[in-house]
């Protein structure tokens, strides 16, 4: 079973939004921008009564529902084998759900099958209503037939039996978890893998709890307790008349007792094994998701369905194991679904199985990074974005705004550039560039095919340009129809991104070009001649374009300097505040047509 489609309504920060999910999912984007509702909404629909149970006005969309508001999460369910509903009586039926038809090319959920592709689908809701009358949330999980109606008026809704949504075998692992309990008789994990194989020890654990009622020798008896003991059960004899003599033991001596006193322990060599809370995070997770991993596998060797929600696997495991145990989770299960802000993790997965969420006003968007797979007549620029430059992409779409600047060298002065604005301290209010704004690896100077195949996922592209010919070419190809460009960003009439450099370098201009002297072959003399070289591949000019051995001797001189670290964090400030729309006095907007993209010219 799989879930190929989430609708969400009126839930937490989302007041509506659409989600489709593939077998293997991975969800990035900004803060607050829905990954973790998605997850939660999803967990309500498949039998977290824990928080179905903790549902309050929080949970509304608005936090203050009025009598008529309705949470409302609606899956629609797939992986029917064999597609004829009449196959599936717990699913279809009198008392079950109707059968509907899943297009997986639109996304279109039908009541009727129109060509071959179309997969056999059921639709089950989850729906709350929060009484203002009790204080309390009504809840009911039930099939949808179509029609559109308040459930909670009509009371003639058919609920989804438990059992169905059992074997649909959905688990999740929250960002927030206690490890260390996760493998004891407290965790639904662990009881769920130890029911898999095949139930209980339970002659085992009977076992010792009578060892634990009759310890020999017991605490009461040690010489320091016993005059304490002695007392205490003469005051009660005296009282009742009768012997009642007190008793110590190290847990209530009762099956269930010794269940919830199991706690997990790990043995380094031949040291004493310790408890699993006093272990660092990162074993006890690997351990854990092995459990997971254990779990699965027995639900597939069953012939059963094993739906995982990840959020997070980043936290406490390395990178190389973050990449082995997504993988082992994928090639396990039916679906997976995949929270993260690790670039890492997200560039693991092929860029069509990324989804990028973003959430403007209640309005929840999901959209793959890349709508299908890279064809082969991709351009080199495209391939390189979402192939080479993976990661790089990935970590920019988690961004609230894409810049999209010329050239490679232009990204990596920016990406330099930002560490030396990031050390600058004196600052109380923070650079926003590197906080809001992310820098995608424009490749081959194709800034209009870059932003045009990133806005399909992203509705915040904005360029940035030389203020020469190519730049004023580059941006007036920006003005075609769905170019994906917001806006765009252009260095002054000539710069181009080495003369900003120049500008910059020209807050504390004496120091800096004295410590280039000392460090940079020949040494430059000037900024003019640090600029023109810096601009220039041929090597009879002493070319450092493209040095990267320099670019770094630059940066790390500006940053020592506070007067170029004040000017670099100023000048980026800038740009992430023309990116969000903020006035600025380093961007002057110019006059444009209706029509045509806003333009905003750097003035230093």
């Amino acid at each position: 079973m799989q879930i190929a489609l989430l609708k969400i309504e009126n839930f937490r920060g989302i007041g509506s939004g659409t989600i489709r999910f593939r077998d293997h999912t991975v969800l990035i984007g900004p803060n607050n921008s829905g990954k973790t509702t998605v997850v939660e909404a999803l967990a309500l629909l498949l039998g977290r009564d824990r928080l179905v149970r903790n549902l309050t006005e929080h949970d509304f969309f608005g936090s203050d529902p009025l009598a008529p508001d309705r949470i409302k999460i609606t899956a629609t369910v797939t992986g029917f084998e064999p597609e004829d509903f009449t196959a599936h009586p717990e699913w279809f039926g009198d008392r079950r759900g109707v059968p509907y038809w899943f297009d997986s090319e639109t996304g279109e959920v039908l009541p009727e099958r129109t060509r071959d592709g179309q997969r056999l689908a059921c639709e089950i809701v989850f729906a709350a209503r929060f009484d203002r009358e009790t204080l309390e949330v009504e809840t009911a999980r039930y099939f949808s037939d179509g029609t559109d109606v308040d459930i909670f008026a009509e009371d003639t809704y058919v609920s989804v039996p438990g059992k169905l949504i059992r074997d649909m075998g959905f688990f999740l692992v929250p960002a927030s978890r206690s490890w260390d309990r996760m493998l004891s008789f407290n965790s639904e994990l662990f009881r769920r893998a130890i029911r898999s194989a095949g139930g209980l020890p339970a002659e085992t654990i009977l076992e010792e709890r009578d060892r634990l009622r009759r310890p020999e020798p017991g605490l009461e008896n040690d010489a320091r307790l016993q005059p304490i003991v002695t007392e205490v059960n003469a005051g009660m004899e005296a009282l009742l008349g009768r012997a009642t003599p007190l008793r110590l033991r190290l847990t209530p001596t009762d099956s269930a007792g010794v269940l919830e006193a199991v706690m997990p322990h790990f043995q380094s060599g031949e040291r004493m094994a310790v408890p699993a809370k006093r272990e660092g995070s990162g074993l006890v997770s690997l351990q854990s998701l092995f459990l997971l991993l254990h779990f699965g596998q027995k639900r597939i060797e069953d012939g059963e369905s094993f739906l995982m929600a990840l959020e997070e696997p980043e936290l406490h495991l390395p990178p190389a194991v973050q990449r082995r145990v997504l993988s082992r989770l994928q090639a396990l299960s039916t679906q997976t679904i995949v929270t993260t802000h690790s670039p890492l993790i997200a560039a693991y997965c092929e860029a069509a199985s990324l989804i990028v969420v973003r959430n403007d006003s209640g309005a929840l968007s999901a959209k793959p990074m890349l709508a299908e797979r890279l064809r082969q007549d991709a351009i080199n620029a495209v391939r390189k974005l979402f192939q080479i430059n993976r990661v790089e992409t990935a970590a920019t779409m988690m961004s609230d705004f894409v810049l999209v600047p010329e050239g490679r060298f232009d990204y990596e002065w920016l990406t330099l550039l930002l560490r030396v604005a990031e050390l600058e301290t004196d600052n109380a209010q923070p650079c926003l560039f590197g906080v809001r704004v992310g820098i995608v690896p424009t490749a081959d100077a194709k800034v209009k095919e870059t932003c045009e195949v990133l806005a399909k996922a992203h509705s915040h592209i904005v360029a940035l340009v030389d203020g020469d010919a190519d730049g004023y070419r580059y941006a007036d190809a920006l003005d075609a129809p769905d170019a994906g460009a917001r806006k765009v960003l252009l260095w002054p009439a000539g710069w181009t991104i080495e003369d900003f450099v120049g500008w910059i370098i020209q807050a504390d201009q004496a120091a800096v070009m004295a410590r280039l002297d000392q460090e940079i072959a020949p040494p430059p003399g000037d900024r003019a001649t640090l600029v023109a070289r810096l601009k220039t591949d041929d090597p009879a000019q002493q070319k450092l374009k493209g040095d990267g051995v320099a670019y770094e001797f630059i940066a790390n001189v500006l940053s020592e300097r506070p007067l170029c670290r004040a000017r670099t964090r100023a000048a980026l400030h800038a740009i992430a505040q023309a990116c969000a729309g903020a006035q600025t006095r380093y961007f002057t907007a110019e006059q444009r047509e209706d029509g045509r993209i806003p333009r905003f010219v750097f003035t230093p």
